[in-house]
């Protein structure tokens, strides 16, 4: 090109001030063009050669829910009424429940376990299942529709025996708190 050349000056002007007629360069307005074209193309085409995100997804979601029931089963297996009642009667055991109580469980439940968000467990009702086993059920999997988390996918299995054997070794405590929700049980020994 010759440096002769003249900018072309636009025919409008904005506050006094005209514009130069400055097209994008070549290379520039072809990558531009390549992209929205490439973005088409990929759309169009990606369901066609492999898995989309939606489907890698799904097979994620199954893979970890098989491991997850295989899991629970495992835990469940490794852990009897007889196991918690054991452990009602361990020091250690109730003093690690109560420290993790202290730190995951006091903000629906309490320091004492009178109940807050969550039931009262000092009173002999209980909400889901009577037995120390369905306390641990409980805490390990969560409830569906209520604030109580699945602690089992959060802590390790020894933790959530502990946690289950210290909230066993509440009920009969009566501590004034939340009024009773649940069946009526009775007293662990």
């Amino acid at each position: 090109m010759s440096d002769n050349i003249e900018p072309k000056l636009l025919d409008h002007s904005y506050d006094g001030i005209q514009e130069y007629d400055n097209p994008l360069p070549g290379w520039w307005s072809a990558g531009f063009w390549a992209t929205i074209i490439f973005a088409f193309a990929y759309v169009g085409l990606s369901p066609l050669l492999g898995s989309t995100p939606d489907q890698k997804y799904r097979a994620a979601l199954a893979d970890y829910t098989s491991k997850r029931a295989r899991r629970e089963i495992a835990d469940a297996a490794n852990v009897s009424e007889a196991i918690l009642e054991r452990g009602m009667h361990d020091p250690k055991v109730v003093d690690k429940g109560a420290s993790i109580f202290a730190a995951r469980c006091v903000a629906c439940h309490t320091e004492d376990g009178h109940g807050l968000i969550g039931p009262n467990l000092t009173d002999l009702y209980q909400l889901h299942g009577s037995t120390r086993m369905d306390i641990f059920t409980t805490i390990r999997g969560g409830v569906a529709g209520t604030p109580m988390l699945a602690w089992g996918e959060q802590m390790p299995p020894t933790d959530v025996v502990a946690v289950a054997t210290f909230a066993a070794s509440l009920r009969g405590k009566n501590v004034p708190g939340k009024p009773p929700q649940g069946q009526p049980v009775e007293a662990f020994k």
